[in-house]
């Protein structure tokens, strides 16, 4: 071999292999590049409504992808239950009853369970829940009776500790009057709506929701809640809801002593913001 042509041939093999690594390296980057970064494209095509991390509103899952409707019904129930409980709780449907309410839309109504802390502290109520399968959306979503704050353990309420059964906030007292009577008589019941002049008095405590109404000649009102004291010709319940919306106050009901009608009811409290009183008697 010349030994002229070794040192050319030997010089170019560095700038030869130069070369190549800029090639390879030019090539490679891009696709990095590619994977490291999502396509614009792509991120457009997401839901509207939809955001980054896929999630939707309470109640409304992704349109056009099949959810069971125990599934969006126990959702929607727990938040509901978990709203007026004023702490998140766990939540069982233990029997399940399907509809068919109209409009193409699904129904589903049964008992259910929940609560915070072991079983024998878990509460029961009957539910209803309505969903429209092609939006996924739960339109309606009850149940009976509401949960209240109070009566959880480790706080006011709780059986065994201040605010038990007959004190404030608890779960109420198990003997009381069991009664259904119709009463006419004379009374008053104010708001900031105005006075209406009040002929009858209702008691029903026969139910699972005492209730105490006042019916006048073009006006009823009709109140729920929890017994929490009772010296077997009455009781006094505390006002957990109304037939005219949310509602917290105090009822007392005194009955005769046959108990067969109503002596006297008194109401005070709140509906909505709405204050109101209200007085019967026989």
């Amino acid at each position: 071999m010349d030994r002229n042509l070794l040192p050319r041939y030997s010089a170019g093999l560095p700038f030869t292999s130069i070369c190549a690594l800029i090639l390879a390296a030019t090539s490679f980057t891009p696709a990095i590049w590619a994977q490291a970064s999502p396509s614009p494209y792509l991120q457009a095509q997401a839901p509207m409504g939809q955001s980054a991390q896929g999630q939707y509103p309470p109640g409304q899952y992704p349109p056009g992808r099949q959810v069971p409707i125990t599934v969006q019904c126990q959702n929607a129930l727990a938040d509901r239950v978990s709203a007026d409980a004023g702490r998140r709780v766990s939540l069982n449907l233990d029997s399940q009853s399907p509809y068919s309410p109209p409009s193409g839309r699904q129904g589903l109504r049964g008992r259910l369970r929940y609560g915070i802390g072991g079983p024998n502290t878990w509460r029961t109520a009957t539910y209803d829940c309505v969903v429209d399968p092609r939006r996924n959306v739960v339109e309606r979503a009850t149940y009976a009776p509401r949960a209240s704050s109070g009566g959880w353990p480790g706080g006011p309420g709780y059986p065994g500790g201040p605010g038990g059964p007959g004190y404030p906030g608890g779960p109420g007292v198990p003997n009381y009057p069991r009664v259904r009577v119709d009463t006419s008589g004379r009374g008053t019941f104010s708001s900031r709506a105005g006075t209406a002049k009040i002929r009858r008095g209702f008691v029903d405590s026969t139910g699972a929701r005492p209730s105490v109404s006042l019916r006048g000649s073009n006006f009823m009102i009709t109140f729920y809640g929890v017994v929490e004291r009772s010296d077997g010709g009455g009781f006094t319940m505390r006002i957990t809801g109304s037939d005219r919306g949310d509602a917290r106050g105090t009822a007392q009901a005194r009955l005769n002593r046959d108990q067969n009608e109503v002596e006297t009811i008194t109401v005070s409290g709140t509906v909505g913001r709405d204050r109101f009183n209200g007085s019967f008697s026989r």
